[in-house]
C-alpha cells in the first residue's frame, strides 16, 4: 500500500482537501430520498393508497471524523477552513477518491455539486495551554438539482 503524502486527499470539497494529513474522516454516510406522491383511486377496491413515483429526491452525505491538531499541518485551523467553504454560499464541487491503483494512485470521480448543510465542532482533552489534543467534526452536505443564478 503507498504510504500517504501531503500531496494526496480523500475528498476535495471546492478548495478544501480531506486528507490524513489534515481532517481526515472516519465514517461516510450517504443518504437518498425518492418522492412519492399518494393518490386515492375510486378502482383500487382496498383502502391502500396508489403511489407515484415523481422522481429523485435529496441526497445528504455526512463526513465524521477527528482531527489531532499536534500531528497535522494547520490542525487547529482545519474546521474553520471548513466553514470558509461553507460561507462561500454556493455549491462546491466535490471529488471522491473511489479507488487506488498502481499508475495512479488517486483515482477518482467528480460527485457533482453539492452544498454545506451544517458543520459541528466538538473540542477535547485539553492542554495546560488551552490547545485540544482532539477535535471532533460532523459536516453534512447535501445535494439537489440546483438551478443557477444568472
Amino acid at each position: 500500500m503507498p504510504k500517504a503524502s501531503k500531496k494526496s486527499h480523500m475528498m476535495q470539497l471546492g478548495t478544501y482537501k480531506f486528507s490524513v494529513g489534515g481532517a481526515a474522516f472516519e465514517t461516510l454516510k450517504f443518504s437518498s430520498k425518492y418522492r412519492w406522491i399518494e393518490q386515492d383511486s375510486q378502482t383500487s377496491g382496498d383502502e391502500n393508497p396508489i403511489k407515484q413515483f415523481k422522481g429523485s429526491g435529496e441526497q445528504t452525505l455526512t463526513l465524521d471524523g477527528t482531527i489531532y491538531p499536534q500531528i497535522v499541518e494547520d490542525g487547529l485551523r482545519q474546521v474553520s477552513n471548513m466553514r470558509k467553504e461553507a460561507s462561500k454560499g454556493k455549491p462546491l464541487k466535490l471529488t471522491y477518491v473511489q479507488e487506488s491503483g498502481k499508475s495512479n494512485l488517486s483515482v477518482g470521480r467528480v460527485l457533482g455539486n453539492w452544498v454545506i448543510e451544517s458543520i459541528d465542532e466538538e473540542r477535547m482533552l485539553f492542554l495546560n495551554d488551552g490547545i485540544p489534543r482532539e477535535i471532533k467534526f460532523s459536516m453534512v452536505l447535501s445535494r439537489r438539482n440546483w438551478r443557477q443564478e444568472k
